[in-house]
């Protein structure tokens, strides 16, 4: 008898008819949530925009009134508004509030704020010290930076002057204050290490992607040349302080950049003498630089295994920047950042 007689050999079953290759299916179910949540982020970032220029033109039909035809009072006005205009915050602060409440309303089924609050592992002190000096290691090599990017454009005409000195400079009024220090960090934690971030990971994308993709889209958001890279590396820090520990703690570090770090550091300098100041604001960043390369030492197993565990293959990267909501919020943001660039005037 044949040895092979009685042995049954077994088919996979067919797909069922209209049944999506699991790879497709996989790509198309990742995609369908990735561009949900872009069509949210253009939506807020629209409203942003758009509070900011509504309050603009108030202010222009504001001073019309005002003037009542007085052409050159008119100018005058307009003018002296203009050069205070990233001083102004109030239009920036009526678009994060609006911004984060229609992204509430909009992802109040699969990202209610309640779990994108969650906490998740224990902070501790030494933890958020390291968190901190890491955070702000990279603050000293980026003014470097930023004057090295300054001087190559000068040698073909143009400049970044201007956008780099409002990115470095501390607020000037009591709105830019609240704002930048903030209800601004409040809710850029919100929107990107939140919504956008929580759905990269619920997509099934990985933490270390989830992470990068939404400190990318953060730093774009950004919409300056110069600061938007160095906004990548910070939302890198949040990211990962907010996957492991809980928003709170990104929340907290954002606002440590910004008011102790921006507004604090920048008022105390200038109420130094000039090389007081500037010898106090290099030692802090130097003693900040150092601290954190020391950390990134002791680490650098534990962040490479980290990313090693946590990244997904190189295909979800592409999957999240092909879809159409994020390449729109994308090309917006750099339409915005090549208005940044002026002429060199010597």
């Amino acid at each position: 008898m044949d040895n092979n007689e009685h042995i049954n050999t077994v088919q996979p079953a067919p797909p069922p008819t209209g049944a999506l290759p699991s790879e497709t299916a996989a790509r198309k179910s990742f995609k369908g949530k990735v561009e949900y949540m872009g069509a949210g982020l253009l939506i807020y970032t629209c409203i942003f925009y758009g509070m900011f220029f509504a309050d603009m033109f108030a202010h222009f039909i504001y001073y019309a009134i005002k003037t009542m035809g007085d052409q050159a009072e008119y100018t005058r006005l307009i003018k002296e508004y203009s050069e205070n205009l990233l001083e102004s915050a109030g239009g920036l602060i009526a678009g994060v509030l609006v911004g984060v409440l229609f992204l509430s309303l909009f992802f109040i089924k699969a990202l209610p704020l309640k779990k994108i609050f969650a906490s998740h592992r224990k902070m501790t002190f030494g933890k958020l010290v390291m968190l901190v000096c890491v955070l702000m290691c990279c603050q000293l090599p980026f003014l470097f930076f930023d004057e090295g990017v300054e001087w190559l454009l000068n040698q073909i005409g143009y400049s970044l002057q201007q956008a780099i000195e409002s990115s470095q400079s501390g607020s000037t009024t009591i709105s830019m204050f609240i704002y930048a220090s903030f209800l601004g960090p409040i809710a850029e934690e919100i929107v990107y290490r939140g919504f956008v971030m929580h759905t990269f990971e619920r997509a099934g994308c990985g933490k270390f992607c989830a992470i990068l993709s939404s400190a990318i889209l953060f730093g774009i958001m950004h919409a300056n040349p110069t600061q938007s890279i160095f906004a990548i590396y910070v939302g890198v820090i949040f990211g990962y302080a907010a996957m492991e520990y809980g928003l709170i703690w990104s929340i907290a570090l954002h606002i440590i950049n910004n008011f102790l770090f921006g507004d604090v550091m920048t008022f105390i300098e200038n109420k130094l003498p000039e090389p007081a100041g500037d010898i106090l604001g290099y030692s802090v960043l130097g003693v900040m630089f150092a601290a954190g390369v020391a950390v990134f030492i002791v680490k650098r197993k534990h962040a490479s295994s980290y990313v090693r565990e946590n990244n997904p293959p190189a295909k979800h990267y592409g999957w999240i920047f092909s879809c159409i909501s994020i390449l729109a919020f994308v090309v917006m943001n750099i339409g915005f950042a090549l208005l940044a660039f002026q002429d060199y005037k010597g």
